[in-house]
């Protein structure tokens, strides 16, 4: 067996010794344009019905690469490997790219950067068994109790082999029932996730969709799965950043509701090459756009922060960098932070990781299916990733960026976060509350607070029915500290400008009125 492996790799290396993989940027989308009134050409019944539900419109984005322009590139040699439509582009093998540039549609060429994979960890009521920690950490549990277990929700899993998922006893009414929805590796292009990619998609699974009464229970037990490999265990190659590009488009596209992702990227291969801790700023690495722009498509988002905690790099990886994301770091089952667990904040100063679940010795199954533990990031996403399909199923017409608020208002150090567990532990039926509560919503409609990040000058706005209230402000650092309080009456569509001579960092505005609260952090 061995001898035909290394038979394969040689005639490919000698097929493509000379190509290099590019990504050719189109100026348009050519003949798809026709498309952009005919939805369902393009997107999913599910998908179509996400966006209603969030009242997101069909975009140019939205539109298929077109298939003029790559039928062009392929006269010209091009070998397409992937396409995207988010960022309009063709990923392609030539072994003289800059000939594709000539073409009077091809806007740029770009040679992907490469990464470093970090896979972590080894190989109604429910009686949780060995995952009890884990879920009830989460208030998952109560969730559960209220009848919300992901019931009609989709998750995708982006990650790499789901080698297990066949054989485990505890994902039985998973298959029966099926709701593994559907399957594609962005490696080889063909619908096996299950054998050559190794178990760690199934482990990250395991936590979400186990079903077994008093042995292990996930936190999303119910929930629609689809298992979708964008990582090559057998090398680190510059192009699995576009595979989880595509990944995410083909899961926008089948209407999933979430994604979990529990990879991450930082250093490369070639040192000189590495991501600098500048670059994790929310915007450069391409990981991190196709995350957020899923986000901006009505998907949220759950990524793994990271296991460089204790390493020289230390902090989060992309694409647990986007604003749009929930970037979870680690705990043990006694709420502790964990070394391993990567840090915040991001380049720009933003609070991450976001929050942090359970990922020392986390309950999950092996490559043989087999219930064992294992520990990181890698396991305390999927464990927040499934029971934030448990809050879209409570309020399914709740926006993406609504979800991620809710999630981390009801974390326990939401007032005092930090570096390492950013706003904390989520608490899900808090989170669930929060949500039900149209009156808070309201009082957090009636002011705006502008602009933030502010420089010297904070301005505070209000509206609302009642043409006037009496409030007081104050202004807190995150150990709870006034630093300043101030009495004023707002009338309608008034103004205040508050002057605040504050060192750089996270703030918190806190207004009381005779009608009720408003709080929001603001950055200096």
């Amino acid at each position: 067996m061995k001898k035909v492996l290394l038979t394969f790799c040689f005639i490919i290396a000698y097929t493509f010794v000379n190509a290099q993989k590019t990504r050719v940027y189109f100026k348009d989308k050519g003949e798809q344009l026709s498309l952009l009134n005919e939805a369902t050409k393009i997107l999913s019944p599910a998908s179509l019905a996400r966006r209603q539900r969030h009242n997101i419109p069909l975009r140019e984005n939205d539109l298929p690469v077109s298939q003029e322009y790559i039928a062009q590139l392929k006269m010209l040699g091009a070998k397409i490997e992937g396409r995207s439509r988010w960022f309009n582009y063709a990923l392609v093998e030539h072994s003289n790219p800059t000939v594709l540039a000539t073409l009077p549609f091809v806007e740029k060429l770009e040679s992907p950067k490469q990464y470093k994979l970090n896979l972590s960890g080894t190989t109604s009521n429910f009686d949780y068994g060995f995952s009890r920690d884990q879920v009830e950490m989460l208030k998952g549990d109560l969730m559960h109790a209220r009848g919300y277990t992901g019931r009609g929700v989709t998750i995708a899993v982006i990650d790499a082999g789901f080698t297990g998922v066949l054989q485990a006893a505890v994902l039985d009414s998973l298959r029966n029932e099926g709701r593994i929805l559907g399957s594609y590796n962005f490696i080889s292009k063909d619908t096996n996730v299950y054998m050559g990619g190794g178990s760690h998609g199934a482990s990250v699974l395991s936590t979400m969709a186990a079903n077994a009464d008093s042995v292990f229970m996930g936190t999303a037990p119910h929930a629609n799965y689809w298992l979708l490999t964008s990582e090559n265990i057998a090398s680190e190659t510059p192009v699995e950043m576009d595979d989880w590009l595509f990944a995410a488009e083909f899961a926008d596209s089948v209407g999933a509701d979430v994604i979990n992702s529990s990879l991450g990227y930082s250093t490369f291969d070639d040192s000189t090459d590495n991501f600098s801790y500048s670059d994790m700023d929310g915007n450069t690495a391409l990981v991190t756009q196709a995350a957020d722009m899923a986000s901006a498509k009505g998907i949220v988002v759950v990524v793994s922060a990271g296991n460089e905690g204790s390493s020289s790099w230390q902090y989060i990886t992309a694409p647990a960098d986007g604003d749009s994301v929930l970037a979870v770091g680690a705990v043990d089952f006694q709420e502790n932070y964990v070394g391993f667990s990567s840090r915040g904040p991001s380049a720009d100063s933003r609070i991450k990781p976001d929050v942090a679940a359970m990922g020392l010795a986390t309950t999950l199954i092996n490559f043989n299916g087999e219930v064992r533990s294992g520990s990181g990031t890698s396991f305390s996403s999927p464990l927040v990733a499934g029971m934030v399909a448990c809050l879209i199923q409570a309020q399914p017409t709740r926006s993406v960026a609504e979800i991620v608020d809710q999630v981390k208002r009801s974390a326990h150090q939401y007032w005092t976060p930090d570096n390492l567990l950013g706003y904390g532990i989520p608490n899900f039926d808090r989170a669930y509350i929060i949500g039900l509560d149209e009156r808070a919503e309201q009082k957090m409609a009636s002011f705006s607070v502008f602009p933030n990040p502010f420089k010297d000058q904070l301005n505070i706005s209000f509206s609302g029915e009642q043409e006037a209230v009496n409030a007081n402000l104050k202004v807190l650092d995150p150990s709870g500290k006034v630093l300043l309080e101030k009495e004023h009456r707002f009338s309608v569509e008034s103004k205040l400008s508050l002057e605040l001579d504050l060192a750089s960092g996270i703030y918190y505005l806190h207004i009381e009125t005779d009608q009720g609260s408003f709080s929001q952090l603001i950055k200096h």
